[in-house]
């Protein structure tokens, strides 16, 4: 059996792998350390005058991370 190569996939490919092979715990570990390994916090105060800016600047830095 040939040992996939988790680092050459996308995370929207290795969340699929995962979903089509779901006992496959080292494709499963692969994909929770390479997400905790980004940070993914965002900090907005509420009273941030550019607060919906901030947001949608994260919303597509994810997307384009997801890719």
């Amino acid at each position: 059996m040939t040992k996939v190569n988790f680092a050459a996939m996308s995370d929207r490919q290795l969340k699929q792998y995962i979903l089509t092979h779901r006992d496959d715990k080292e494709a499963f570990y692969a994909y929770i350390d390479r997400r905790h390994s980004r940070p993914n916090k965002l900090t907005i105060k509420f009273e941030d005058p550019a607060w919906e800016e901030k947001i949608v600047s994260a919303i597509q830095t994810q997307l384009k991370s997801e890719h």
